[in-house]
């Protein structure tokens, strides 16, 4: 909102999955987690990056068992 890059109302922060409630129905459904990662992004250089800080964006990758 800050840079006006996104109109209000976006996001509902309620609505927001944390990474604790995604690995726990991840684990239920018989997956296993393997990476997590936080994704940040510079409006100013447009570029994206991979990092360890999942507080709002973040990606996961997960296997089934054998």
């Amino acid at each position: 909102y800050l840079l006006q890059m996104l109109p209000k109302g976006t996001h509902d922060y309620e609505k927001f999955i944390t990474p604790a409630e995604l690995t726990q129905d991840i684990r239920n459904a018989g997956l296993i987690v393997d990476a997590m990662k936080g994704m940040s992004y510079n409006p100013l250089t447009k570029i994206y990056s991979l990092n360890q800080d999942t507080s709002v964006n973040y990606l996961v990758a997960c296997t089934r068992p054998l």
